[in-house]
């Protein structure tokens, strides 16, 4: 009986690196989107829109690939009683989706502040969209470091 809860503890341990790896692609999928989107607003006034459309249409798939497995994941460790882990996983795919979310508003609001010179409003949404989407990234990487301590509590 100790071989098998030994074995779904090495499971477990296999899918949590799992999911570690799934989240270093996404962080690389942002850095790309990112500089992707700097690039692009560097075309401007005449945006090179075939281009980054293209690179977000490859991005999006990533990002979708990435969420089906950390979801896969997170039912595979509900399904072996890690419902702790697994609830804190869920948790940071919502963070993750309203990350993504935030990202692209902050796109298009600087590329308005590109557009206007003068422009004011959209200097400020720039501003909120950063300060919003800087409490996302804190609050996952403090859903991270739960995540650590349930594993290391777990064991």
């Amino acid at each position: 009986m100790k071989d098998q809860s030994v074995l779904l503890e090495n499971s477990a341990a296999s899918m949590i690196h799992q999911f570690d790896q799934l989240q270093e692609e996404r962080v690389h999928s942002y850095r790309l989107l990112e500089e992707g989107h700097k690039i692009y607003l560097s075309t401007g006034p005449n945006y090179d829109f075939p281009t980054f459309r293209k690179l977000v249409h490859e991005v999006t798939q990533d990002f979708k690939r990435i969420s089906e497995g950390i979801i896969a994941i997170e039912k595979a460790l509900r399904t072996d009683g890690h419902t702790s882990v697994a609830d804190i996983m869920a948790t940071i795919q919502e963070s993750e989706k309203k990350k993504l979310e935030l990202t692209a508003h902050l796109q298009l609001a600087r590329q308005m502040v590109a557009e206007c010179d003068s422009g004011e409003l959209e200097k400020n949404k720039v501003k909120e969209l950063r300060t919003e989407l800087g409490q996302v990234v804190e609050e996952i990487n403090d859903l991270l470091t739960e995540l650590r301590y349930e594993l290391h509590n777990s064991e």
